[in-house]
C-alpha cells in the first residue's frame, strides 16, 4: 500500500472509530497534536478535537458519518460524507475552549446531511481539517431555524 493509500486509511478509521463509534482514545494514534481545524492552531491539539467530538456525541450519540466519495492526492484526503444523528442532549453551538456560543437543547429530532471534509495527513497523523457542511440543513432539520425551509 502507498502512503497516498495509508494517508485515506487513516481518515478512514478517524471517521469510523472516532466519529462514528465515539472512540475517543483512537484521537491519539491518529490526529498529530500540532493539529489545526479551519486553520486554528490550538496548544494540545489531540484535547481540541476531543472536546469537539464529544460535544457533538453529546448531543447526537447515535451520531454516524458514511463516506460517500474518497479523492486522495498527496498528503490530502478529501470526502464527500453524510452525517446523520438524533438530537438526545444539549449540543453547544461554536464549540472550543473558550468559544462557546450557546447550547442548543435536545429536540429530539434527526438530521441528515452531505460535508465535505479536506485532511491533510503527515507521517500517519492527521494534521489538518476544513470542511464545508451545510449546518443550516442540519439546523432545519432540528427545528431549530423556525419558518425557515431550506
Amino acid at each position: 500500500m502507498g502512503v497516498e493509500q495509508d494517508n485515506a486509511t487513516t481518515v478512514r478509521r478517524f471517521f469510523d472509530l472516532v466519529w462514528s463509534k465515539g472512540e475517543l482514545s483512537a484521537i491519539d494514534d491518529l490526529v498529530n497534536d500540532d493539529f489545526t481545524n479551519f486553520g486554528i492552531r490550538r496548544p494540545g491539539g489531540r484535547a481540541a478535537v476531543r472536546h469537539i467530538v464529544t460535544a457533538w456525541r453529546t448531543a447526537f450519540p447515535d451520531l454516524h458519518v458514511e463516506i460517500q466519495e474518497e479523492i486522495v492526492h498527496d498528503d490530502k484526503v478529501i470526502h464527500r460524507v453524510r452525517m446523520r444523528g438524533t438530537h438526545l442532549g444539549d449540543f453547544e453551538q461554536g464549540i472550543g475552549p473558550g468559544r462557546i456560543m450557546g447550547t442548543m437543547p435536545a429536540t429530539g429530532r434527526s438530521f441528515e446531511a452531505d460535508q465535505i471534509h479536506i485532511h491533510r495527513v503527515r507521517d500517519g497523523l492527521i494534521e489538518e481539517h476544513v470542511a464545508t457542511r451545510n449546518d443550516l440543513l442540519m439546523l432545519n432539520q432540528l427545528g431549530l431555524l423556525p419558518g425557515i425551509m431550506v
